[in-house]
């Protein structure tokens, strides 16, 4: 089959994504706006630039340059990833079978920023073949924002890879790099982008210090706030508990998570929130904001700590509790949940299952139902 994604090559989930079907046999395009920062060996990669920084004045000439690309390499299908960017483009092309994935953001937070984003949204919506939710949580968001019928949806997690993330990974030299044998190491792992909030745990960094002083915080991630976050530490004085180092392969991920005692999200929404589970199938203690996903996980019988979003106090007394029991046993089993129901693999087979229905029905009414 083939296969044209329309997404950001500089995202781990799109590269995870094009990759697993390049696998299955597939041959694989991938439109984007930037390069990835790991060349993708066998995926046919097209980076539609532009003259303008403005994402809006862009927006018409590299649709341009999507039109034609599309026609050049006449795809037996089209699945375009986050709504409010590559999904417009997908939904202007006029091109079916289209699939569109809701990722977080671009269902959550930007269609209720602004008019034209909201009916643009829901248009895109309205025009693909499939919607591809990442949870429950969405695909309930996608049907009562934008009154549509769940007809057409399927939840499908992004999943983990268990083989990967376990509770049997040791990086002993790693911890050794990091910081000294009896440090507690606390680990972040979002994106330095205002949604992820960072500013929130860096607040209570010295709230933690005050009451365990050798404390270390592990920052992974990347983004536009990284220096703003660097002075925050300095002007806090605590930066030299703080190891700010940026981007991290997927691949070394589980070294990390291994290393650490409790792993922190802030996030302020989510609509999966992979690296959560990544962390959490380690069997590493978790504290994640107090948002409807997460409750959602609790719900599937997940073992983490909740806490008001940007409230850093309550955040530092969580990190200082799980530390002071240093007690990972009742967080193992997170394991067997996380691998059962979000196994990435599995999940994806799902999808390459629903691309082919979706091809083979083009000429007669979809239904997905079954």
């Amino acid at each position: 089959m083939k296969i044209c994604f329309i997404a950001d090559a500089t995202s781990i989930h799109t590269i995870r994504w094009v990759e697993f079907f390049l696998k299955k046999g597939h041959e694989i395009h991938l439109i984007t706006y930037e390069p990835p920062e790991i060349p993708v060996e066998g995926v046919n990669i097209y980076v539609v630039d532009s003259v303008f920084n403005n994402l809006y004045l862009a927006f018409p000439f590299r649709h341009i340059k999507i039109m034609r690309i599309i026609k050049q390499i006449k795809p037996d299908i089209v699945h375009a990833h986050f709504i409010t960017k590559f999904g417009f483009h997908g939904a202007l092309l006029d091109f079916h079978p289209f699939v569109i994935s809701a990722w977080g953001s671009d269902v959550l937070v930007l269609p209720q920023t602004s008019k034209l984003l909201f009916y643009f949204t829901k248009f895109s919506l309205n025009r693909a073949d499939l919607i591809h939710a990442v949870s429950e949580y969405m695909a309930e968001e996608i049907t009562s924002s934008f009154c549509l019928s769940k007809h057409n949806i399927k939840v499908i997690p992004f999943g983990i890879n268990s083989k990967q993330f376990n509770p049997d990974v040791k990086a002993i030299q790693t911890r050794k790099i990091l910081a000294e044998e009896n440090d507690p190491i606390v680990i972040s792992v979002r994106n330095f982008e205002p949604i992820y909030n960072i500013e929130c745990l860096i607040n209570a960094i010295p709230l933690v210090l005050a009451k365990i002083p050798n404390t270390k915080f592990l920052l992974l991630g990347k983004g536009t706030l990284r220096n703003r976050l660097q002075e925050m530490t300095e002007n806090l004085g605590v930066s030299g508990n703080v190891k700010i180092l940026g981007f991290v392969s997927h691949s070394e991920l589980q070294k990390y998570f291994s290393c650490a005692n409790v792993y922190v999200s802030t996030s302020l929404s989510d609509s999966l929130g992979v690296s959560n589970l990544e962390a959490m199938a380690c069997g590493l203690p978790a504290i994640l904001t107090d948002i409807s996903i997460n409750k959602e996980f609790i719900k599937k019988g997940l073992n983490f700590h909740l806490f008001p979003p940007g409230n850093s106090r309550v955040l530092a007394e969580k990190i200082v509790e799980l530390i002071q029991q240093n007690d990972r046993t009742n967080y193992i089993k997170n394991y067997e949940l996380i691998s059962t129901q979000y196994d990435w693999e599995e999940n994806m087979n799902k999808m390459d299952s629903l691309y082919f229905k979706i091809v083979n029905c083009r000429k007669n009414p979809l239904d997905l139902k079954g």
